[in-house]
């Protein structure tokens, strides 16, 4: 069972991993679409050129602007070119240095390196700033705007391409830092699938392993032990199943060893009723014989034959009657079913047994197929019994019968207030060899048990020890369909 637990465990595992496969592959392809060459190779290609071409436009304005300042040498203050290189107005001036504080406070300070050079243009936010000296007034500043946006875009492309590269240099971490907590939590998940799997698997396989004991427990001839462990679902229908089907074995071995005693009962029951019965009626002549044939005239010796013709005719009476016993259990034909009232039945016997037995349940008719002499005998066994049980416990003789219907049959219970039985010998009281009488056989609950199974029925006993019992024999009252044996002879065609 071991190797079941460990297939079901590896099961688990195998199916909790089989998720990451397509899960490692689309984030792999996540990964690769976001930081790999396909996509950020190209992207860098475009963001250098943006930068290079900024840088080679901002150039190409210095170089305008270095152009254009010798010629406004000596002119003295601030002069904003427009985009054709021309000055600009006073007031154009005036209002863009206004706005632009800074790039005023720059241009009003500026010295000119050297007298007639123009200094290399720097640039101040958006605007080019070139400074020239006359040869002989002073120095002018000269502004050229960039065009609007320009700055920005090429910060904004500077700040992309540093940041792709960045991030293209720490690409391990940033993996990682996707990869790791991933892993974490679905290394999580599996563990906690496989505890549970396991738990499943431990209440699955707990019941299983019960199974195999209790087959070699049964296998080893153990039919009364029973699976106490269940399981969830199909298991726990199987250790159902099992256990209901070894009490149905043991049910049927029972019934088994009971048909083999019976049948070896009845065997020797045959033999001795047969053996026994032949030289009783000899006995008793040869007896007889000697009594009536005596001719003397002592008297003592007359009542000495008398007597003993007397105890071998009782004894001989006796022996008849157990042979009758035994040849009743040895026969117990097929009942002869016939149509008839149950209830004149147990009426009849309220009769016979007059204030001993009291009837109840007999104010509705149940009709049905039986063999009345049969059932007759079978209550009249049980009834004796249960008088002789009240005898045994000193109390006055009294017999309920009762009849109920019980589905498309009826049952009558013979409830006594006797000793009781004993639990340890309910389930002996039926065999032919068992008896808690001093004089008794034990044959006659045999019988009614074997009048009870002719008739297609049962016989059932409930007793509590001290306070009495009730036997309840059950008839189904039916006619068995082309049954020849059941038939009614005096009916058409009868056999």
């Amino acid at each position: 069972m071991r190797r079941i637990s460990t297939r079901l465990a590896a099961s688990f595992l195998l199916v909790a991993l089989l998720p990451t496969i397509p899960l490692s592959l689309v984030v792999r392809d996540l990964l690769e679409r976001r930081f790999g060459p396909a996509i950020a190779d190209p992207l860098e290609a475009a963001l250098t050129a943006g930068v290079d071409e900024s840088r080679a436009h901002l150039q190409a304005l210095r170089g305008t602007l270095q152009a254009a300042a010798p010629a406004l040498a000596g002119r003295g203050g601030v002069v904003l070119l427009d985009d054709f290189a021309q000055p600009r107005s006073a007031a154009e001036t005036e209002a863009y240095l206004a706005e632009r504080p800074d790039l005023a406070a720059r241009a009003n300070a500026v010295t000119p390196s050297a007298s007639g050079a123009v200094d290399l243009p720097e640039r101040i936010g958006d605007t080019l700033l070139a400074v020239v000296a006359g040869a002989d007034g002073p120095a002018t500043a000269v502004l050229l705007p960039l065009p609007e946006g320009m700055v920005d875009r090429a910060r904004t492309l500077t700040d992309g391409l540093g940041l792709l590269r960045a991030v293209r240099g720490e690409q391990g971490r940033v993996v990682l830092s996707f990869v790791g907590p991933f892993l974490l939590v679905y290394g999580v998940l599996i563990a906690v699938a496989l505890g549970a799997g396991m738990l499943w698997s431990r209440s699955m396989v707990t019941p299983l392993e019960t199974l195999v004991g209790a087959t070699r427990r049964v296998a080893g001839g153990d039919l009364e032990f029973r699976v106490e462990a269940r399981g969830p679902g199909e298991v726990g229908e199987l250790v159902r199943s099992f256990d209901a089907m070894i009490g149905r074995l043991a049910e049927q071995r029972r019934d088994l060893a009971r048909l083999e005693r019976a049948a070896a009962w009845r065997g020797m029951a045959r033999t001795l009723a047969h053996e026994v019965k032949n030289p009783l009626t000899p006995i008793l002549l040869a007896v007889q014989t000697v009594r009536d044939g005596y001719r003397g005239d002592d008297p003592a010796f007359r009542a000495l034959v008398d007597e003993c013709a007397e105890i071998v005719g009782e004894e001989v009476e006796q022996l008849r009657r157990l042979v009758r016993d035994f040849g009743e259990f040895a026969r117990l034909p097929r009942p002869d079913l016939r149509e008839g009232d149950l209830a004149d039945v147990v009426r009849d016997l309220g009769q016979l047994y007059g204030a001993r037995v009291a009837v109840a349940g007999t104010e509705s008719a149940a009709r049905g197929w039986f063999d009345a002499g049969a059932v007759r005998r079978a209550l009249i066994n049980l009834v004796d019994n249960g008088l002789a049980a009240c005898r045994d416990a000193d109390r006055s003789e009294r017999v309920t019968l009762r009849l109920r219907p019980v589905g498309a049959g009826a049952a009558v219970e013979v409830q006594d207030g006797g000793v009781g039985i004993p639990a340890d010998r309910l389930e002996r009281i039926f065999e032919p060899d068992f008896t808690t009488r001093g004089d008794g056989m034990g044959l006659g609950l045999a019988v009614v048990q074997g009048i009870a199974a002719g008739h297609g029925g049962t016989i059932r006993v409930a007793s509590v020890p001290g306070e009495g019992s009730v036997f309840t024999l059950e008839l189904p009252l039916t006619r068995p369909g082309g049954d020849a044996a059941g038939a009614d002879p005096n009916e058409e065609g009868a056999a």
